[in-house]
Formats: C-alpha cells, structure tokens, sequence
C-alpha cells in the first residue's frame, strides 16, 4: 500500500507538462494569497504587458562635469508616495546606482521599504534624468494608453503591497519581490478618461489630507515656543564653553568631567518662575516592588516600539505574566517612562504610562522611570518639559557610551533645570497643550477620512 502511495506521486511528478511550467515559478511562496483588481468593467492586464520594467534610459545629452538627480531611498516619502528631498550627483559618479528619467516610477522591492510604501514618480529630475539605490524598480508606460499616475495609485494600495510582501524571496532581513511577481499583478485598464478621474479623484483628495497634516503639524511644532513664552524663557540663550581644564575643583565635585558634559546647551531657565534641578523634583528610577501578586497575574508589557514618538504617547498595550519579568524596567501608574538611549531619545520616545494592567507593567531596560516627589508637581508639566526639543538637543550633547548604545546618564538627568511654577499654572499649561494635541490628531483624522472615500469611489469606479 505504501509503495503505491509512493509510486502514485512520483507519477504525479514525473507527469507534468513541462509547457504548463515554463514561465512560472514553482517555489510554494508564489502561490501564497495574493491580490489582484479584478475589474468587471473593464479588461485585465498583467503589469508586464502595459509597463516596461526596469528599461534603458539615454545619457547622450549629458556631459561627465554635469549634474543630475539622486534619489536614494531615504529621499523617498512613504506617507504621500513622493520624492521629498531629491538631491544631486555628478554623471562621472553614477556607476553602480539604479537609473530612471522624468515620468518613470520608482518601487522599492526590498524589506521594508516596499510594504511601507517607498515608491515616487520622478518629476522635475535636473537634466530630465537621474539615479538611485538599486533597491528600486523602475516602470515605464509600454504605449500612450495607460497613466503612471494610475499605475502608481494601484501599486500603492495596502491590498497589492501586503500580497506583494507574501511573495518575497531571499534571506531574512534582504527579502525583495522578484520581478517575474511584479510583471504578473494583474490590473484593469479603463480608457484613458476614466485613469485621468482617478487620477484627479486620488490627488485631490491626497492634497487636502496634506493640507490638514501641515496644520496638524505647525500645531504641534508650536508647542515648543509655546512653553518658551508661556514660561518666559529666553530661546537664544549665551552659555560660558568653560572645559574641565579652567574649572575650579570646587565647581567640578560632584559633577561629570568629561569633555561632553561641558558642551554648549540650553536649559529651560524661566525669567518668571523659580527654577529647580531635577533632581530635588522627581525620584529618576524609584525602588519598585511588584508585592502581592501571584505568579500568573498579567500586568502591562510596554517595550519602545509601543511608544508613538509623534505624540508621545502609548500606541499599545501588551500583556505579560509577572512570572517573566525578569530583566525588565519596573514602572507603575502614573510615571513618566523616558527613553535614554539614541535614537529614541531625541525622536522623543517618552509617555506616561496610564491605564496599566493590575496598576503596574515593565517595559525596555532603555527607560528611565520619573516619578514626582510631591503632589506639586505634575507628571504632565515635567513630560513637558522633557519632550521640548532643545532640552532633547542639550541631552544629545551629553551622551556616553560607543557609537550606536550611546546613552543619557542618569547623572545628567538629575542635573537638568526646569521651571516650577505653581499647580494651576502647570495645570493651565498642560491643558492648552493636550487641545492642541487633540485637534491635531482630529486634522490627522479627518485627512485620512477624506483619502479613504476617496479609494472608496475610486475602487468603484475600477471595479466596476
């Protein structure tokens, strides 16, 4: 019975049409769920046969001593799938990077780049030609009858990246979607009208979602003056560049010697208010002791990425047994958690810990935990303070360790100056901000809004 079994499957093997294999892939990850617009208005295309993928482009008119564009894949917005910040490079230099011309869209087919969404067309290049990372396909309209604009919307919708993604190839951490994948999306081809209302729908409804982003996000750089007047704080602040090596004894006991720690910096000195090291205003990592708890009691997991940095807020809440949190930062309701080490710490990975499982929870050993010492003194008003980015700029310059684990020391921490102005007025303060940043996640809303009826009437329009 076995070896009939056997036998069965090698004749299954051994009998199929070597025609039906040729020109497709039989590695199972190509036939892992896929997506596809299937349209019942109008005919499906592969999108081989409507674009050229990765075509020549013609350097004749351009001289060695010239410049052109480069568009490395930072250069690339993900958000508005624009080129954001297109830069320059000799001809003479561009051996070994990925060409393109005006009206060529760009695609990342690597990790993470592609499912996150890095993909431009490229317009305006200097000398209508230019070069990038060979991280990207480049795609060119086969005939007349078909706009990159429209191709672009459809290789940006979450749908086509995350299938896209279910076909990757190659080793962890290097995975790309092969260009055999790529040629074999399959796309409706409306008339040449219809991909220009598309077109025009998407962008619009894209220009006012950005329009309410710009706001949402002058509202938010606008706190950081904000705290300045509000407190009376000088922004152009002159400080004495005094090294370790014409610093008295008596000034320097007690203190960091190292060259870094005398770098110029600005600190939040009010005009108006007292001012108070922080040290004689908070406990830096109070002693926690999770007491009386069982072992299988879940209490909240908060690890960096969990922390939006935008906001400063906790973007997610996992769980965790008490029975694993060894090694783990100790913390409880209410303290402020503030990342020590680069680059979180200056992208402004801080929030207050609110709504924790059982009151308490464990997170990144790259914490520091801030607590108040009296209930003068609020959490929010000292988050505040931390989060203003030229006290994050003056943390930078304070940094210790090798290149990469460079980290905040918790004797700099204790020795930054913050205003202390009374309870109300810390209270007054933190309420203007929170409207502020509640208005700005409410544009932030409302753009997305738009963008999303927008594919709304578009898919109906494709779709049929």
């Amino acid at each position: 019975m076995i070896h009939c079994i056997i036998y069965s499957i090698k004749m299954i093997v051994n009998s199929i049409n070597i025609s039906c294999a040729i020109g497709h892939r039989i590695d199972v990850s190509f036939y892992n769920k896929r997506y596809d617009f299937i349209s019942r208005s109008y005919p499906i295309h592969e999108l081989g046969q409507l674009l050229f993928v990765n075509p020549s482009v013609s350097y004749k008119h351009i001289a060695s001593d010239d410049v052109i564009s480069f568009v490395p894949m930072e250069s690339i917005d993900e958000q508005n799938g624009t080129i954001a910040s297109p830069r320059t490079i000799l001809y003479s230099k561009i051996k070994g990077f990925t060409k393109f011309q005006n009206g060529d869209l760009l695609w990342a087919k690597i990790t993470p780049c592609m499912q996150n969404g890095k993909s431009a067309i490229a317009r305006n290049l200097v000398n209508g030609v230019g070069c990038g990372s060979t991280e990207f396909y480049i795609l060119r309209p086969r005939s007349n009858n078909i706009l990159i604009d429209y191709v672009h919307y459809i290789l940006r919708d979450k749908r086509v990246l995350e299938s896209a993604r279910n076909s990757f190839g190659g080793s962890a951490g290097q995975q790309r979607v092969s260009s055999f994948y790529l040629k074999s999306i399959k796309i409706p081809l409306p008339p040449m009208e219809v991909q220009r209302q598309i077109v025009d729908i998407y962008t619009s409804a894209q220009k006012a979602k950005q329009a309410k982003e710009e706001e949402a996000k002058s509202l938010l750089d606008s706190i950081d003056s904000f705290l300045l007047e509000v407190l009376d704080i000088e922004s152009h602040q002159q400080h004495d560049q005094n090294s370790e090596f014409n610093t008295t004894l008596s000034n320097l006991i007690g203190q960091r010697m190292d060259v870094s720690f005398y770098k110029k910096h600005f600190e939040m000195l009010s005009n108006k208010y007292p001012n108070r090291k922080l040290s004689s205003l908070v406990e830096i990592d109070p002693v926690i002791k999770f007491v009386g708890f069982k072992d299988d009691t879940v209490i909240s997991f908060i690890p960096m990425e969990c922390i939006d940095e935008k906001y400063g807020e906790i973007s997610e809440r996992r769980e965790i047994p008490i029975s694993q949190i060894k090694g783990y930062t100790k913390f409880e309701e209410g303290d402020l958690l503030w990342a020590k080490i680069t680059p979180c710490m200056q992208n402004g990975k801080s929030a207050i810990a609110r709504h924790l499982k059982n009151g308490v929870g464990c997170g990144s050993t790259e914490y520091y935990v801030i607590r108040p010492k009296n209930e003068d003194l609020l959490i929010d008003y000292v988050y505040l303070m931390l989060r203003h980015s030229e006290v994050l700029k003056a943390a930078q310059n304070s940094f210790g360790g090798s290149a990469g684990q460079q980290r905040v020391s918790s004797q700099y921490m204790k020795s930054i100056v913050i205003p202390y102005p009374s309870k109300d007025m810390q209270q007054s303060i933190v309420d203007v901000i929170f409207e502020r940043k509640q208005r700005a996640k409410q544009l932030q809303k409302e753009g997305a809004e738009l963008l999303e009826q927008a594919k709304q009437e578009i898919e109906k329009r494709i779709l049929g």
